[in-house]
């Protein structure tokens, strides 16, 4: 039990040093493409948060442990939605760009439904998995055409501090220099994510039989959450930066993207899908839904998150919880 222990932590660990790495080279290397910092959140930052989600989520795909695959995608994207955007609103109120209630969280909330209708079978197949993929591509090209202007100095400051060195360099030289870097940077992040995501599943399915977890709660629970850490770092960072619009667009486009790329990847990749149990498709999509409308309203009200709004979503996520725990063994039972 104690090396269980231990390959939970030390896989935490990998995930938070990996997302960090990839962050650190995906934002920088976005920054010298001249786009803006909405755009960086929601697809260049949340790439890089999602994925440990993504590795987590194909591992545990191709070992046939569906539960935890479907679990981590729905647990982190609760936690995306009430605990990071509700936690960065705690630090500071968090204004919201217009752009996000007309376009993407709509989108988060469409991507929502949309899973939900294709679990409602109790599988997703590998066709549902490219049809998530294409989706994802559409909403790439869209969101490009969309974030294409000159960056914010906030912006260049608050990568500069991410990436540990300005964005500007003085020759064409250096600028090589500094894109081999980051993306050295990258190589790394994902060796540390694909390690620390081996170890971070292994301890959790111990941890689960030991005390007598389903599968499926320790990925709505633990694995999610350990998979969201970056997620968390990035946007509260970006928060005491002042960099409002990727706190925001990081939470909103890992949401995204965890349905459309991480689930796509997933369910392409197994041999026989992602089987989806009863209690997850009719209990825990759906509050996934809930949280995604719930998610657009506080965005829309005012155009602005505030405090008192961050802690109502923080508690949303505590009392779900505790549903959890409570209803563990209905989770547990058969499709």
């Amino acid at each position: 039990m104690l090396f269980a222990i231990g390959q939970l932590i030390a896989g935490s660990l990998l995930l938070l040093i990996g997302g960090e790495g990839v962050v650190r080279g995906a934002s920088r290397l976005a920054i010298l493409a001249r786009l803006s910092p909405l755009f960086v959140g929601l697809t260049v930052v949340s790439l890089g948060t999602s994925a440990p989600e993504m590795a987590v989520s194909i591992s545990t795909a191709l070992e046939g442990k569906a539960d935890i695959t479907i679990g981590n995608v729905v647990g982190s994207n609760l936690f995306n939605m009430l605990v990071i955007i509700g936690f960065s609103a705690i630090v500071a109120a968090l204004p919201v760009d217009r752009q996000i209630t007309r376009f993407d969280v709509p989108v988060m909330i469409a991507a929502c439904v949309a899973m939900g209708v294709l679990s409602y079978d109790g599988n997703i197949n590998r066709i549902d998995g490219i049809l998530l993929l294409v989706a994802m591509v559409t909403y790439f090209g869209i969101s490009y055409r969309l974030g294409k202007e000159k960056p914010s100095d906030d912006m260049k400051e608050f990568v500069e501090d991410v990436a540990g060195a300005p964005i500007e360099s003085d020759s064409l030289g250096k600028k090589a220099v500094a894109v081999l870097l980051q993306l050295l940077i990258l190589a790394l992040g994902i060796g540390a994510l694909i390690l620390g995501c081996e170890w971070f599943v292994a301890g959790s399915v111990t941890f689960a039989r030991h005390f007598g977890l389903s599968e499926a709660v320790i990925g709505l629970t633990i694995v999610s959450v350990g998979t969201s850490l970056p997620e968390l770092v990035t946007s509260v960072a970006a928060t005491l930066k002042g960099e409002r619009g990727i706190a925001i667009g990081n939470a909103v486009g890992s949401t995204i993207l965890n349905i459309l790329a991480v689930l796509g990847v997933a369910s392409v990749v197994s041999p026989v899908g992602i089987n989806v149990l009863c209690s997850i498709a009719f209990i825990d999509v759906p509050v996934m839904i809930g949280a995604a409308v719930l998610s657009w309203l506080v965005l829309r009200t005012g155009h602005v998150v505030s405090r008192l709004e961050g802690v109502l979503l923080v508690l949303c996520y505590c009392a779900y919880i505790v549903y959890l725990l409570i209803a563990n063994d209905a989770i547990a039972s058969p499709w």
